[in-house]
């Protein structure tokens, strides 16, 4: 239910709304409390398919009146809750409650950008096809977040009367249409016979089967939610009095900026974002200078003036070095040089290492070849580390400040000077394994006539043209190209008060990347490695804070949806109470389950893997013959019957609870893999 939409309208007969004047009938009031609990799949998530039909589907050019807020039901399921049942779960009850709530508001905030939108269109005469804006989906999402943050705050619908007033007008018709039913079956004498306790139990049923099996009931039930829902946007056009607006008005309410003052450079971070991921390289080389310069790691190495890491990851041996480019640097000593390849290695942050990732992700998504030079601007590298400009007058956006701008050059002039020396390099040519030695900067950046040239302010609002240096572009050419998919978090992230979470999601990223070949994401992690992967040490005097902490770190990857799950192996919470327990905790394993959308674009890498599917696929019974809906069925069926819950299912499985639920609830259709697994667990 996690991964659902759900939509809950409570019925409180004890708290009577200002329509008390609604005449009911000595039936009705009878009726015990009960609630009306929908869970829509997520067909119906605005990030599926809401705002691009609102915006771009075969309604975009209706007025929002007649655009329905919730569409007719098709994958969802109803339940009806006695207010005794509701009682006993009260704060599950709420919490659900409260996420319907915000789902029809964001609903409300999707229909009213369609509306000005259409306003918009409309006074000057610009299909949103072609406008820059409007045609991007990013900035469409952007817009409906803004509203609908502003209707929970400033608007009546923050009222909870409100709601209860909804609940109650809802709770009103409901009640009538099954009585009504009743009556026409039962008849008008047979139902004056019952007792309340035989009338609710009627009722009860009345109201379950048609929810759960009628059409009709089912179209009704969503028409007469959009006909209130539909008011209430009518009352708030009503209240912005958009019909008196000029198009400068409608503009700056959307947030659009004036023709005049437009940015005409492209912002083409939103291009870069995949499901909530970015690329970047995952060969040896650039995941061995990013550890580099995450952990600081540069330090005095006797005849070596330059700030110096040795690294060893793999097929590669070589060291890292913060080395200014001569080139571009050549009336300045030596001495001057080295202290200012120290001052670099000191100024380290976990900025270089977003703007690193940013600049490797632009390069894959925008060059054509392994060697191409691509263009961007410092702004880019800001958005795509989450950062939003700053407003200017009237609503409108003034751009980043300067401030912002310099850090980023500062992070540029400190990759710039990276120089990078492999003595032992494997690449693969032909899918042949190569080794050789390999010397060059991380990234090059470039002039308009193709010269190298420094770092400096004179970018801050210019192109900046660059391309990878041999050592990366290796690993980029060909059936040797080694990517990975990093969740965007990991660049949205604060860089100081989130370092660990950065550090971390990085490090999956990367595992997860080597784990892709033989499609086992199931490898625990020992508790001494991930904290070498932030960088940190356990704090002897205090251990609990390093636990603490990087508990805190995993929850976060959690709830932003970094990771899918984590969980202790093997450990007993008793230990925390012995002497050295903290010891055995380093040295404890972790489970860390990656989100179904890494597990999924991994599935095709490598043919080590393709020859491993068809060995499995040999050793194991054949599944074509068997129908999934029927093992689905069985599956859940026993699962019910021995009252197990869907993470322990699937725990046993091997799949994550919400890939589970969407199998048993007919939304996925299970792999011939998932299936044996299934038919295995059910023979036992």
């Amino acid at each position: 239910m996690e991964n659902d939409v759900s939509m809950i309208v409570g019925v409180d007969k004890a708290n009577p709304t200002k329509e008390k004047d609604c005449v009911k009938t000595r039936w009705s009031q009878k009726i015990n409390r009960f609630y009306v609990l929908c869970i829509y799949d997520q067909a119906g998530k605005l990030d599926d398919h809401m705002y691009k039909n609102k915006i771009w589907g075969k309604h975009a050019h209706e007025v929002p009146t007649t655009i329905s807020v919730f569409s007719e039901p098709g994958n969802s399921s109803t339940f009806i809750i006695w207010d005794t049942t509701y009682q006993q779960s009260e704060a599950l009850f709420s919490k659900l409650r409260l996420e319907a709530r915000n789902e029809l508001i964001l609903r409300i905030a999707t229909n009213l950008v369609a509306y000005l939108i259409k306003e918009y269109e409309t006074n000057v005469k610009t299909a949103t096809t072609d406008h820059p804006d409007l045609k991007d989906p990013h900035f469409i999402e952007q817009l409906i977040q803004k509203f609908d943050a502003f209707l929970k705050t400033n608007t009546f619908l923050m009222n909870h009367a409100v709601w209860e007033e909804f609940c109650h007008w809802f709770e009103t018709h409901l009640t009538e249409w099954i009585l009504e039913d009743m009556e026409e079956v039962v008849g008008y004498e047979q139902m004056e016979k019952l007792s309340e306790n035989e009338l609710n139990d009627l009722f009860f049923t009345y109201l379950t089967e048609n929810s759960s099996r009628n059409p009709e009931f089912l179209s009704r039930f969503t028409k007469i939610v959009n006909v209130y829902t539909q008011d209430w946007i009518n009352r708030l056009i009503s209240s912005m009095n958009t019909t008196f607006f000029s198009p400068e008005k409608i503009r700056e309410l959307l947030g659009i900026p004036d023709e005049a003052s437009a940015v005409t450079k492209k912002d083409i971070t939103f291009t870069l974002i995949d499901q909530g991921n970015v690329l970047v390289m995952s060969n040896a080389p650039y995941q061995s200078v990013r550890e580099v310069l995450s952990k600081k790691s540069f330090q005095r190495e006797e005849a070596i003036p330059w700030p110096t890491a040795r690294i060893h990851k793999g097929s590669i041996e070589g060291i890292v070095q913060m080395k200014p480019n001569g080139v571009t640097k050549q009336k300045a000593t030596n001495d001057v040089l080295i202290q200012e390849a120290w001052a670099q290695a000191k100024a380290l942050s976990e900025v270089v290492v977003d703007v690193y990732d940013g600049l490797c992700s632009f390069f894959l998504s925008t060059a054509r070849y392994h060697k191409d030079t691509v263009e961007i601007y410092v702004d880019d590298l800001l958005a795509i580390r989450g950062l939003k400009p700053k407003l200017g007058g009237s609503g409108r956006r003034g751009g980043y400040e300067t401030n912002q701008r310099e850090q980023i050059l500062k992070a540029l002039s400190i990759i710039q000077d990276l120089w990078i020396d492999l003595d032992k390099a494997m690449i693969y040519e032909k899918g042949r394994p190569v080794q050789l030695q390999l010397q060059g900067r991380a990234f090059i950046f470039k002039d308009h006539k193709n010269r190298e040239i420094c770092i400096d302010e004179q970018l801050l609002e210019r192109k900046l043209l660059f391309t990878v240096d041999e050592v990366f572009a290796k690993y980029l050419y060909g059936s040797g190209r080694q990517v990975a998919l990093l969740p965007i978090q990991a660049l949205h992230y604060n860089p100081y008060r989130e370092a660990w979470e950065k550090k971390l999601t990085r490090y999956f990223s990367w595992r997860w990347r080597t784990q892709a070949r033989r499609g086992d994401y199931s490898q625990p992690h020992k508790i001494s490695t991930l904290l070498e992967a932030t960088g940190e040490q356990l704090n002897e005097r205090t251990p609990s804070r390093t636990r603490d902490r990087l508990e805190q770190a995993f929850d976060t990857l959690l709830r932003d949806g970094v990771i899918a799950s984590w969980q202790y192996e093997k450990w007993d919470e008793s230990i925390a109470s012995s002497k050295g327990w903290a010891r055995i905790w380093e040295n404890t394993m972790v489970l860390i389950e990656p989100p179904e959308v890494i597990a999924e674009q991994y599935l095709s890498i490598g043919k080590n893997r393709k020859v491993q599917n068809e060995a499995n696929a040999k050793a194991e019974p054949s599944v074509g013959k068997l129908n999934p809906e029927e093992i689905t069925e069985q599956l859940r069926d026993r699962r019910k019957n021995m009252n197990l819950s869907l993470s322990e299912l699937a725990e046993e499985l091997e799949i994550s609870a919400s890939y589970l639920s969407n199998i048993e609830r007919k939304i996925k259709v299970p792999s011939p893999k998932i299936q044996v697994r299934m038919m295995n667990w059910l023979q036992r």
